[in-house]
């Protein structure tokens, strides 16, 4: 049950083991399938209807019915195209679901064990509820979010993975509570277990859990080191038991696994914007034919109702109006394309595979293909003005070498490199003066061994494998290992083995004061051999200098390294030490063990109680991590660069990391000028921004900005941001240093909304990056060591930044001509097809007359000119794709948007209307007043429009090969294909199927054969053909005079604020940097904050009060 209420502010839910009652908790089954058999079709029906397009051809559908206004004889044919549309939409959903149906059954089906009638018995996962008592073996999962009572080891320890989560492959370790685990060692106690649990409601805070448990008398306190969640699975460890306390939709994992929201390309919104365009275009041409047709008639009605014998009750000029308006709506019908969505959507959806295909994005080395999450944003690639990019695993490997370290205001490490006999993994260190065997170096040596979260796996061969969380904890075990202190695992009395130079000695860790990006350090209690008890910590050097003791020796000069190391692109860690006395830890712990039992404050309780020891410190060491480019990021990125793309690099890391990462990325260049805004309050800040914006900061070629997290927090909850605004405006290259995730994510938002027709795109590997992948246009993930968050967030994942080059530059920009000409197209063929129909109505009084048989004007979307523009979109390519990477000029025709904006979109559209004028007036004139039949009677009207028609289907497959750049036997036969397929069609309807109303063949009985059966209609056809493709390049080159004549657009200035105060600088303000600096290599040590570790952008307090 739950307890709790809307007024009460924290919730809680309430478990009793054994069950008392039927459980009242939701079931383990889950299901993620949208349909089942009896509502496939109506809610599959109901979900394609939410589509703009399909509501209208329904429309029509129903007012084909109408005997009023039907131009079908009363039979709803738009039904065969837009059933064609839907069906194909609904087999694609029904194979996603199926698959989702087989993926549930198979984890609903799995098998458990679960104690009932005192023994374990096998139940599938979907049986169990909140309340069970369960035994997990090892290398099974856990079928539901878990609370660890006992497990196979003497000490309670028991290893998970939790690859399926996070894509983390290190193991993790959790602990039974003592008092748990030695009651129900023994299996037979489970029979006489009984307790009550209080823990949170679920939620979907996956790395957080509070909570307590009353057995047998005994009050144990609940955390994240005995929650285990489903997904994740049991390793080195023979089984555990455990408690059922989230099941089904109710666990963490399904918690986390809502969708983000769908993104629609650039490209796309545009093509909606024409639709509805077109739609009015179409109204206003229908309502001229009933217009006109209104007027007409009230001049003629005498002489027409006697000559038609029409009902005399049709003297209503309103009815008439609206009869004859709804009949041109109906006749229109094809105005608007049927068939764009459902081939735009199948084109992309092959653009996909052919990304995922691609040889040149796989990375052997992991075994890793590029990925497309998000067909629908493929042109989206070709239209990206704005990168936003992490560091850390992004543009670097995310793979740590330990280079170098200071103790006691002494530098230890050379920039030469280890040869390949003697590289050990993830370290690289040579300086032949350091003696790791010195007495003075064993406490920062036995620092790197102790204060970790890692845990160690004996391999097949014997040797010690480490699991660690991060390549930076490994990087500093795997010093500790080089230099002779090597760390050999856990034993069951919380004791942490060490090999100090050959010799094993045990560390009792007493407490994990765990990292946090808030925190930005851990620590650790640990008992030496010798007795005496020493806090242990490590963390970023903004958070330790606060809190070490002041009158070190030697603390300038190691800073003065620091520095060093910053500046040499090396990410740096501060360690630090602190001895304790038995009574100050025991009153420490004490409060530390009361923070951890309340269950709504804890987080905050444990923080400040941490604060209580973590102070004092001793400055043991200072390390420095080499964090390695990624193969090819400079060449990749000043290629985006030269494209016109702005790149910025937002990173947890300091300011100094940040600027030698953008020298050694090719982002910076000592052409720049460069202004560096790290101010640490409003008013200096407000000086920097000016002093940026004044005088001849941007004489320069490019410019570059580098921003601190702190000051941008200044800059953006104050009428600073317009500045801020106009400074980004002009950078080319941004660096944002020291921010956080969901600052990340704001400052995306930001240029989104300050400019809303430009295309972002954010790329990131790990979990901090998600929020900003999230909120571009495109998100796209690196498959690296950080997990796979980054990668299920975002619309396309590649293993290699250099990678991002090919996936635009190749595909982006190929995937927007290719679709932004398959979109101006189908607007081209339908109104070629339809305009005929307009033009004819000027010899039938805009009577609603309907010039083309019903059956083959429906299906010409359908099977007569689809196929063609299909094949080009997938196939054609503008060059070879290995020039297009060497040519980054050519992406400008998506930058632009030279392919689709306004003139070019209704180019295609007056093409199609002189194209339809040349094709009515010659088939006219050819046919009615040149030819006749071998009986010498003239041929008429269906004559005419079996012409028109042949020509429209032959003029639009012929077009496709006009704006083709690459040519394939394929093509070709397609294109032949869809015109034969016509001529056979319109044989069967007109002249081999027998005369039947709903066929609607009658009046045109035999007229494709007439036509072919006259020689002008060969030669209408090659000359129509030949003139008709003379239309295309006039129009290009009227485009082009056109742009010579028109100047080029005025830069458009942001407003100064006419009442921004100007500061006179102090002569103790840091002043902002923009002469050019020296290249230096890259350094710091990434942080980043999580959400709610800073104000953020978003946060209403941001904007100043009026």
């Amino acid at each position: 049950m739950e307890r709790g209420s809307v007024q009460n502010t924290t919730p809680e839910r309430l478990i009793y083991v054994p069950k008392l009652e039927p459980s009242h908790f939701i079931p383990n089954s889950i299901t993620t399938c949208k349909y089942n058999f009896l509502t496939f079709l109506p809610k599959n029906l109901w979900f394609q209807f939410q589509k703009l397009a399909n509501i209208y051809f329904l429309i029509i559908a129903v007012l084909q019915v109408i005997p009023q206004i039907t131009v079908s004889d009363g039979v709803p044919n738009i039904l065969l195209p837009l059933g064609f549309v839907l069906t194909v939409s609904a087999v694609k959903d029904l194979l996603e679901d199926l698959n989702r149906r087989k993926s549930d059954n198979e984890e609903n089906n799995r098998q458990i064990l679960k104690w009932q009638n005192s023994n374990w018995e096998s139940l599938k996962w979907m049986d169990i509820c909140v309340g069970d008592v369960v035994k997990v073996r090892k290398n099974e999962y856990f079928p539901a979010d878990l609370i660890l009572l006992s497990s196979s080891e003497p000490n309670g320890l028991c290893y998970i993975e939790t690859k399926n989560l996070d894509g983390e492959t290190n193991l993790k370790h959790k602990l039974c509570c003592r008092v748990l685990h030695d009651m129900l060692h023994d299996e037979g106690a489970l029979d006489r277990f009984f307790a009550e649990i209080i823990c949170e409601i679920p939620n979907p805070m996956i790395y957080e859990f509070k909570g307590k448990i009353t057995a047998m008398d005994t009050e144990v306190m609940l955390g994240t080191e005995q929650f285990l969640l489903r997904g994740s699975s049991l390793r080195n460890t023979e089984w555990i038991i455990g408690i059922v306390v989230y099941s089904g939709h109710e666990t963490k994992i399904m918690l986390n696994s809502s969708k983000s929201q769908n993104k629609f390309s650039f490209l796309e919104a545009r093509m909606n914007d024409e639709i509805i365009n077109i739609f009015i275009l179409q109204v206003t041409i229908c309502l001229f034919c009933a217009l006109f047709y209104v007027i007409w008639f009230s001049h003629t009605s005498s002489d027409t109702e006697q000559y038609l014998e029409l009902d005399e009750h049709t003297e209503s000029r309103l009815v008439v109006f609206i009869l004859i308006f709804f009949t041109w709506m109906l006749i229109f019908t094809n105005f608007v394309p049927i068939s764009l969505i459902v081939t735009l959507e199948m084109v992309k959806f092959v653009q996909g595979i052919f990304i995922s295909w691609d040889i040149k994005m796989y990375y052997e080395e992991n075994d890793t293909p590029a990925r497309v999450q998000s067909s629908n944003l493929n042109e989206e690639l070709g239209q990206i003005h704005y990168i936003f990019s992490d560091k850390t695993g992004t543009l670097t490997c995310n793979i740590m070498e330990f280079r170098k370290f200071c103790i006691n205001g002494t530098s230890y490490g050379t920039n030469k490199r280890q040869g390949p006999e003697s590289k050990k993994p993830a370290v690289d260190f040579v300086d032949p003066s350091f003696d790791a065997f010195a007495e003075d170096y064993q406490e920062f040596l036995l620092h790197l061994a102790l204060c970790h979260t890692i845990v160690t796996e004996k391999a097949e061969n014997g040797e010690i494998e480490y699991k660690a969380s991060s390549p930076d904890e490994l990087a500093l075990v795997s010093a500790a290992k080089f230099f002779g202190v090597e760390l050999l695992g856990r034993n069951g009395n919380q004791e942490v083995i060490i090999s100090v130079h050959g010799e094993e000695k045990a560390y009792q860790v007493l407490n994990i004061l765990e990292f946090s990006s808030n925190r930005k350090r851990m620590s650790i209690v640990c008992r030496f051999p010798n007795g005496k008890l020493y806090l242990l910590c490590k963390g970023a050097d903004t958070m330790l200098l606060p809190r070490l003791q002041r009158d070190q020796r030697n603390i300038e000069k190691s800073w003065e390294y620091l520095e060093a190391y910053a500046s040499e692109g090396l990410r740096t860690l501060v360690l630090a030490t602190r001895e304790l006395s038995d009574d100050e830890y025991e009153a420490w712990n004490t409060e530390y063990l009361r923070a951890m039992g309340d269950i709504v404050n804890r987080e905050k309780l444990v923080s400040q109680v941490n604060e209580l020891l973590e102070k004092n410190l001793l400055l043991t060491g200072i390390t420095a991590i080499e964090d390695k480019l990624q193969d090819g990021v400079p060449a990749a990125i000043s290629f985006i660069r030269e494209a016109g793309i702005k790149v910025w690099v937002l990173t947890g890391d300091k300011i100094e990391t940040a600027i030698n990462i953008g020298f050694s990325s090719a982002l910076l260049t000592n052409e720049m000028s460069r202004a560096i805004i790290d101010g640490t309050s409003e008013y200096t800040v407000k000086f920097q921004l000016q002093e940026a914006l004044s005088g001849n900061r941007f004489n320069a070629s490019k410019f570059a900005l580098i921003i601190s997290g702190d000051s941008l927090l200044k800059i953006l909850k104050s009428d600073l941001i317009f500045m801020f605004i106009k400074l980004i405006d002009k950078a080319d290259v941004v660096l944002a240093c020291r921010v956080s995730p969901q600052q990340k994510a704001d400052l995306v938002r930001l240029i989104r909304d300050v400019k809303p027709n430009v295309r972002t795109l954010s790329i990131g590997d790990g979990a901090n990056d998600v929020n900003m992948i999230l909120a571009a246009h495109v998100g796209v993930g690196i498959a690296g060591l950080e997990g796979n968050q980054a990668v299920r967030a975002a619309d396309y994942s590649i293993a290699q930044f250099a990678y991002l080059k090919r996936l635009l530059f190749t595909h982006g920009r190929e995937c927007y001509r290719r679709n932004a000409n398959l979109i101006g197209y189908n607007f081209y063929k339908n109104l070629l097809l339809t305009l005929p129909l307009f033009f004819y109505g000027i010899f039938s009084a805009f009577s609603g007359q309907i010039l083309y048989s019903m059956w083959t004007y429906q299906l010409f979307n359908v099977w007569f000119a689809s196929f063609p523009i299909m094949i080009y979109a997938i196939f054609d390519k503008d060059k070879e794709f290995h020039k297009l990477e060497q040519m980054p000029e050519l992406y400008k025709i998506g930058l632009k948007d030279k392919l689709f904006h306004g003139i070019a979109f209704w180019s295609w559209i007056v093409e199609g209307v002189l194209e339809s004028v040349v094709l009515t007036i010659v088939s006219v004139y050819s046919i009615c007043y040149s030819s006749t039949e071998s009986n010498g009677r003239i041929m008429g009207m269906w004559e005419v429009s079996d012409l028109i028609y042949s020509l429209v289907v032959i003029v639009c497959n012929l077009r496709v090969f006009g704006f083709s750049l690459t040519f394939y036997w394929f093509s070709v036969l397609i294109s032949f294909l869809s015109v034969v397929m016509y001529f056979l069609t319109s044989a069967i309807l007109t002249q081999w199927l027998p005369i039947e109303t709903y066929l609607d063949n009658y009046d045109g009985r035999g007229s494709t054969a007439k036509i072919l059966q006259v020689a002008n209609t060969y030669f209408v056809i090659i000359i129509v053909c030949a003139g008709i493709f003379i239309i295309a390049p006039i129009i290009k080159y009227i485009k082009k005079i056109k742009k010579l004549l028109t100047p080029p657009p005025k830069y458009k200035e942001i407003p100064e604020n006419d009442n921004e105060e100007q500061v006179e600088p102090d002569e103790d303000l840091p002043l902002s940097t923009y002469t050019p600096l020296l290249a230096r290599k890259h350094t710091g040590f990434a942080f980043s904050g999580e959400l709610g570790h800073t104000p953020q952008i978003t946060d209403p307090s941001f904007r100043r009060q009026s």
